[in-house]
C-alpha cells in the first residue's frame, strides 16, 4: 500500500466530517502547542467538524482538557478528550475489567511521583508496595528517576504472583525535557515478560476508538481520520478501528526519513492514508 505526501490537512479535509487527534506529539511537544495547531484547529470548528482529541494519558479526560486549554486551545474548538485513564476508570466503575480491580480490592498504582490521576473515587484501596496488591494500576512512569530496572525490581514479586494489571498507557517512549525516555508501556511489556498478566487500554487497542469515535457523534468510518505521530499506536490503531489514518511527522516521527517510514510501516503491516510535515492547513 502507498502513502499520499501533502503539504497540509487542508488538501484532504473536505473528505471527513470527524477527526480523532492525538495530543502529545501533534497538538504539543510536553510543553507548547506546535504552531499550525490553533489555526487548523479553528477552521475546522468554522466548518462544523466534530473533533476529538485523543491520548494515551492515565490520566482522567479534565485533567487533560485543563491541560490543552492551559497551553491555547479553547474549549471551543474541540468536542471533547478521551483518555486512555478515562476509559480504565470508567471500566473500574462498570466492574468490565474482572473481579480484581473492583471497588474495594488492594490495588497498587505505578505513577509519577506527585501525580493525581483521578482514580480515588472508585474506592479501591491503595497499598503501598506492590507484593501486598490485588491489581496493578499502570497509569504513569517516574522515568528518568526511576529506570525499567527499577521497576522490574519493584514489581517482580507482584509478577510472580501473577498479579493483573491494567496498562492504561501503552506508549513505550514519553517526551520529557530530557528527551525521550520510558514510558507505562515499556514498565507493562518488563511486567509481562517477568509473568504478570496484563490488560491493555488505549491506542492502538479498540476501545479507545470507540469512546473517541462515540464523542464525534458515531460518524462512519469512511468520514473519519485519525491523526498521530506513532505508527505503532496511532496509524494501527486507527486503521484496526476502520479509519482512514494520517502521520505527522513530529513526536515520536520527527527525525524518521522516507526509508524509516517505510520500513516502520511494513514491519507494523499498515501505512498511513496520508502523510504531513505537522498539523498544519
Amino acid at each position: 500500500m502507498t502513502m499520499r505526501k501533502i503539504a497540509g490537512l487542508g488538501e484532504v479535509a473536505a473528505r471527513y466530517g470527524a477527526f480523532l487527534f492525538d495530543q502529545f506529539g501533534v497538538l504539543h511537544d510536553g510543553s507548547r502547542l506546535y504552531p499550525g495547531v490553533v489555526p487548523v484547529l479553528s477552521i475546522l470548528a468554522e466548518r462544523g467538524a466534530a473533533v476529538v482529541i485523543m491520548t494515551n494519558s492515565g490520566k482522567r479526560a479534565a485533567a487533560n482538557r485543563a491541560r490543552l486549554e492551559r497551553m491555547g486551545i479553547d474549549r471551543r474548538l474541540f468536542a471533547d478528550v478521551v483518555s486512555s485513564g478515562e476509559v480504565a476508570w470508567a471500566g473500574i466503575r462498570d466492574g468490565s475489567w474482572g473481579a480484581a480491580f473492583r471497588p474495594g480490592r488492594r490495588v497498587f498504582i505505578v505513577g509519577r511521583d506527585g501525580d493525581d490521576y483521578g482514580f480515588d473515587d472508585l474506592d479501591l484501596r491503595r497499598v503501598d508496595a506492590p507484593a501486598d496488591a490485588e491489581s496493578l494500576l499502570i497509569l504513569g512512569s517516574n522515568a528518568p528517576a526511576t529506570s525499567l530496572d527499577d521497576y522490574d525490581r519493584m514489581l517482580g514479586e507482584a509478577a510472580m504472583r501473577r498479579v493483573p494489571a491494567l496498562c492504561c498507557n501503552p506508549d513505550r517512549l514519553m517526551l520529557t525535557a530530557q528527551g525521550m525516555v520510558p514510558a507505562p508501556g515499556a514498565i507493562a511489556e518488563r511486567y509481562a515478560a517477568q509473568g504478570g498478566p496484563v490488560t491493555w487500554i488505549g491506542k492502538p487497542h479498540r476501545e479507545v476508538y470507540l469512546a473517541a469515535l462515540g464523542l464525534a457523534g458515531n460518524p462512519a468510518a469512511s468520514r473519519s481520520l485519525a491523526i498521530g505521530d506513532s505508527i505503532e499506536h496511532d496509524i494501527a490503531g486507527g486503521r484496526g478501528a476502520g479509519l482512514a489514518t494520517a502521520l505527522v511527522q513530529t513526536g515520536v516521527s520527527a527525525d524518521l526519513m522516507p526509508d524509516d517510514i517505510d520500513r516502520l510501516c511494513r514491519d507494523r503491516g499498515v501505512f498511513p492514508d496520508w502523510l504531513l510535515p505537522g498539523l498544519v492547513w
